[in-house]
């Protein structure tokens, strides 16, 4: 969350005997030739994927030199669609300047460090605009101009990586894309909606796949010709065939967007979804038709220790979490015609709220396991990377560090954003007010409380008041502090208020913390910094 917060530049001045000689040697710029094995840490500096293009991670420099000290080769960058291309009027989209020049920016600094640089393209949700819309995913299956719009964003994203020797590529994952398939299930795509079904080309592939007598049989179909097949729900035998549609989709836009972004792999989807029978039993889809990648050296994937474990099994051993996962990554290999694999989300701990009843490693276990993954993972997959490198907080507030100045806020009262010891900060004097429409970001896909927190600084006493929706919060600043306040009511409007001058930073309003027991949202080692660094150095 914090650029530089209070004690932050200690905690940073410390790494200096951990990275040693390895920091210094990577200072030198050069990559060199790519590695054999590839060790990736995703990349969001101190902020979160959907803060990072638009925070100011002033500490970049001593953040991935951390990164290649603990033995990581590479890292990986989440880049969001909408922030880099967004939408400006029906079929019109532009590029944001600031968000192609961070990207510029860290290439150029990971390449000082000895780091390669990944992208992960096109994730589906952002803090830009309108943001937190999956819309302009779903029109990728009916809309030209969209596709065209997708292909143009993908081979810009190409051409800029391309200038840079550290660049190694990347990938789309189907997470990004499954939306569609997600509010067809639950009906919110047009339920039965034949035209739908017509225009995404469902309906086409039914017709060059199955007779309607097989469709009948197979899937309890009572529609009497393709034209009438409209979208199954997830309760419907059909929603077998939507799958295999999907799959085929996947690959298609995959294989588009390789011809303007060559080499690009696709995190393919493992898990088998179940989908019932018209007998009332359930068969397992399987998504192997996407295990290849087409022209992509290799197949990207998200592994969880929990794969293939019922929650009734509980939680489990390092041993019998290793032994799992040589056996499934050995069943995807048999299936992907032993193309290598890529972990680039190795999940080894995992507390998203969503996915609590999943099977964990035992809290004693973990480090044992990280310890011991390195000869399942250099016999099994050609590279592995970590999402939760740096813990993090879902903070909802855009330009939240004041790197874009103004933008996203509205600034009354004289307040203003300064540049003060590298960083900006909102400057308030007394009756000064800086206010942000969160919109539904503050309330997207989590329930409870939130949390207010920023970093202050006053020379005099002065009070906060801090408006969330109906309630109001005061704190007091005086001298340089972290304040926070808790909110909970939901509301859209978030405004802090001063009674005398003040600057503020690092505004950040979350309900959620993510860990990856690395380090923490502060930047300070956590419990299994040691074992990560353990599993680096046993890798090729």
């Amino acid at each position: 969350m914090r650029k530089t917060g209070y004690g932050k530049r200690a905690a940073v001045a410390a790494l200096a005997g951990l990275m040693g000689l390895q920091m210094q040697t990577a200072a030198l710029g050069a990559v060199g030739e790519k590695p054999s094995y590839w060790k990736a840490a995703t990349y969001y500096s101190d902020d979160w994927v959907l803060n990072f293009w638009n925070s100011e991670s002033a500490d970049m420099e001593e953040e991935l030199a951390r990164i290649a000290a603990d033995g990581f080769n590479s890292i990986i960058l989440v880049v969001p669609w909408n922030e880099f291309q967004p939408v400006s009027g029906p079929g019109q989209v532009r590029y944001e300047e600031y968000a192609y020049s961070k990207l510029e920016r860290v290439l150029q600094e990971a390449e000082r460090q000895g780091l390669w640089v990944f992208l992960r393209v096109g994730y589906t949700w952002d803090y830009s605009g309108e943001g937190m819309d999956n819309s302009r995913f779903a029109a990728l299956l009916y809309d030209e101009d969209v596709r065209r719009q997708w292909l143009d964003y993908v081979k810009s994203l190409y051409e800029t990586g391309a200038k840079y020797e550290n660049f190694a590529g990347g990938f789309i994952t189907w997470e990004d894309f499954w939306n569609f398939l997600q509010d067809t299930g639950n009906g919110t795509a047009g339920g039965d909606d034949s035209e739908l079904a017509h225009a995404i080309g469902y309906q086409n592939f039914l017709e060059e796949n199955y007779s309607l007598e097989e469709l009948k049989q197979e899937y309890g179909l009572e529609a009497g010709s393709y034209e009438e097949i409209g979208l199954p729900l997830s309760t419907d035998p059909m929603f077998y065939t939507f799958h295999q549609y999907y799959d085929q989709m996947m690959n298609e836009i995959l294989e588009q967007s390789q011809a303007v972004f060559p080499g690009l792999s696709m995190e393919v989807r493992l898990d088998v979804d179940p989908v019932p029978r018209p007998d009332g039993s359930l068969v397992g889809a399987s998504h192997q038709a996407t295990f290849g990648c087409g022209s992509a050296e290799y197949t990207a994937a998200m592994y969880s220790v929990s794969m293939g474990r019922e929650a009734e099994m509980g939680n489990m051993t390092a041993e019998e979490a290793l032994s799992a996962m040589t056996s499934n990554l050995s069943a995807v290999l048999a299936q992907n015609g032993g193309k290598p694999l890529f972990l680039e989300q190795f999940l080894y701990y995992d507390d998203t709220p969503e996915f609590s009843y999943n099977p964990q490693l035992l809290p004693e276990e973990r480090a044992e396991f990280l310890e011991g993954a390195s000869s399942v993972l250099s016999g099994l997959t050609g590279g592995y990377g970590v999402w939760a490198y740096r813990d993090y907080r879902n903070n909802s507030v855009y330009n939240s560090q004041f790197g874009l100045e103004e933008r996203g806020w509205t600034f009354t009262g004289g307040a203003c954003v300064i540049r003060e010891d590298e960083n900006n900060r909102a400057s308030l004097p007394a009756g000064g007010k800086i206010t942000q429409d969160l919109g539904s970001r503050s309330r997207k896909g989590r329930s409870g409380n939130r949390t207010l927190a920023l970093d202050a600084e006053s020379d005099v006493p002065v009070t906060l008041t801090i408006s969330y929706g109906s309630e109001k919060k005061y704190v007091q600043v005086n001298g340089k502090q972290t304040v926070e306040a808790d909110f909970s009511q939901n509301g859209e409007e978030l405004s802090i208020l001063s009674s005398g001058p003040v600057t503020v930073d690092n505004i950040c309003f979350y309900n959620l913390e993510t860990e990856g027991l690395i380090y923490g949202t502060d930047g300070q080692e956590r419990e299994l910094a040691d074992a990560v660094r353990t599993l680096n150095s046993q890798l090729p």
